[in-house]
């Protein structure tokens, strides 16, 4: 009798680790900081003092972002579900995306990626 319960939960706990790894969606792995070589990681262009976010009442993601970068001489960054990268170059390109989503591909250095393009983000499925 023994040996049925131990043997009903083994069964149990598998299909319920089965279960919830087929339910996250997969993420591209996370670059390391000894990364070469051209990445694509998509997220939220912002600057590095809000990250994102908006400091400023009344002010919309895209103003905000852009009153920092323009302004303030910050940072653009990229904040993705993991990690937030400063982005180095494509600034005209980065301006047009500042507050919403994109993809960047460029090259990562520790927590900075020298930007080679920026483009739409694919809608979430």
């Amino acid at each position: 009798m023994h040996n049925l319960k131990a043997s009903a939960v083994a069964v149990l706990m598998l299909t319920t680790s089965l279960a919830s790894a087929w339910a996250r969606p997969s993420m591209p792995p996370r670059p390391d900081q000894n990364t070469t070589g051209e990445w694509t990681l998509t997220g939220i262009v912002g600057d590095s003092k809000c990250k994102g976010g908006v400091d400023r009442k009344n002010m919309a993601p895209l103003s905000c972002a852009y009153q920092c970068t323009h302004s303030e001489g910050r940072d653009y960054v990229l904040v993705t579900h993991d990690a937030v990268y400063v982005l180095n170059g494509h600034e005209k390109d980065l301006d047009k995306f500042a507050g919403g989503r994109a993809t960047i591909t460029g090259h990562i250095t520790g927590n900075t990626v020298q930007v080679d393009s920026v483009s739409s983000a694919k809608k979430h499925a």
